[in-house]
């Protein structure tokens, strides 16, 4: 299968910070050749592991996050493996890194280094990028969900609960998101001009504009943006929407709209249940009655409460949903494995994991597009398993120069 990165070379300078870039590249067709140090990235190393046990080869965030690419395990604190980097940049499309500012500049190995490749794109993930006064700071994940902004729409209602940030390493995927794109740009421009070009991104700036309406609400308004346990922020205080049903499970009792096919649905399941309680009463088949009773009353949102407490979570969003209701059961992501939409859809791709025994279903990507042609293209690769080949293809090494920089412990 050909992909939208089909032909291109990217050199990855392993770190968990960048990799889900990688990957993205890696998935739509592009070569991505991963530098790791010789006990391997530190997405090699963060678990779960399989059964348990940690191993570089048989953990789980690296197998998502690393599909498809090469591996090449260097000392890369040594010269002679800066000048295998080298050489490797010189022939490279992409290069993706994540070091701290000034480190690959004291090894020339900054883009003003290795700019005699014209066409190189090089890419720095930071986590404030590579000027201003906050440039040497350290991050994790969190700390820039927090820093960034993101961190104060997300949570609890209640007010005295702290914030929390979401897991899944968001805000590293929101840098990558940008790296993707300023990528993507670059190999525009470069159809036209020839020309690579420095493409700096800060995961600190990716996170400040990645605060949804918080921003834009106090600039036009000078209103902040309330925590809402399992929505978007808003600027006023609403009741909680995710409600108990009847199986112990929990549904998302969005209310978009009632107009009167989905008002008069709405009220035959509540007789059903025998939860109606005055929504019968002729003033409520108005819908501006209906709507302010809703926002600014309890009738109906008592009514919902009850109407989802005595119906299971999946009936409850199959049914909603049929009449127009955009309901959702809150499901755990296991679950999604035997959903049969995403079966329908293709959602999955089977990449086998020899390590185990068996293949393991990936999700496709974000998007169907067979014209981009985007899904992982294999499994992650193992610690150093393809430096030998990169080193002997690639760079034209042979067997006693291989040999030698085993010896001298510069590569695995």
């Amino acid at each position: 299968m050909s992909g939208v990165y089909e032909g291109l070379t990217v050199v990855e300078l392993a770190d968990r910070r960048n990799q889900w870039a990688g990957k993205l590249l890696s998935d739509g067709g592009a070569r991505v050749i991963q530098i790791e140090p010789l006990k391997g990235s530190p997405g090699r190393w963060c678990g779960p592991f399989v059964n348990d046990k940690p191993d570089a080869d048989n953990c789980l965030d690296y197998w998502f996050n690393n599909t498809g690419k090469q591996s090449v395990a260097l000392d890369f604190a040594r010269k002679p493996a800066q000048d295998l980097l080298r050489q490797l940049l010189a022939r490279a499309d992409v290069f993706v890194e994540s070091t701290r500012p000034g480190t690959l500049a004291a090894m020339h190995l900054d883009y003003a280094s290795v700019s005699a490749n014209k066409g190189l794109i090089y890419a720095s993930l930071t986590d404030f990028g590579q000027d201003g006064p906050w440039r040497d700071y350290v991050m994790n994940d969190a700390a820039h969900l927090a820093l960034g902004g993101t961190m104060a729409s997300s949570g609890y209602s209640d007010p005295t609960v702290t914030p929390i940030g979401g897991k899944g390493n968001q805000a590293w995927h929101m840098g990558c998101a940008f790296v993707l794109h300023g990528i993507t740009v670059a190999l525009f421009d470069r159809m036209t001009s020839g020309a690579g070009q420095y493409v700096d991104v800060a995961i600190h700036d990716a996170c400040g504009i990645g605060t949804e309406g918080a921003v834009p609400h106090w600039m036009y308004f000078g209103e902040t943006m309330y925590r809402q346990t399992g929505m978007h922020a808003n600027a006023k205080r609403v009741p909680p929407l995710e409600l108990p049903a009847a199986d112990g499970k929990y549904v998302m009792a969005i209310n978009q709209a009632l107009n009167n096919r989905t008002w008069n649905a709405l009220l035959d399941w509540m007789d059903e249940k025998g939860v109606t309680g005055e929504l019968r009463d002729p003033k409520y088949q108005e819908e501006a009655v209906r709507t302010a009773e809703y926002r600014q009353g309890t009738l109906i949102r008592d009514s919902i409460r009850k109407l989802i407490a005595a119906s299971n979570a999946e009936d409850c969003f199959h049914r909603a949903q049929n009449m127009g209701i955009s309901w959702a059961m809150v499901g755990s992501a296991e679950e999604n494995y035997g959903i049969p939409h995403y079966e329908q859809r293709g959602y999955w791709r089977n990449v086998e994991h020899p390590q185990i025994g068996r293949a393991i279903p990936y999700p496709r990507g974000p998007f169907a597009c067979d014209a981009l042609g985007t899904e992982p293209r294999g499994r992650a690769p193992n610690l150093g398993e393809h430096t030998r080949q990169v080193l002997t293809q690639d760079l034209g090494l042979n067997d006693q120069e291989i040999a030698a920089l085993a010896a001298a412990g510069v590569m695995l």
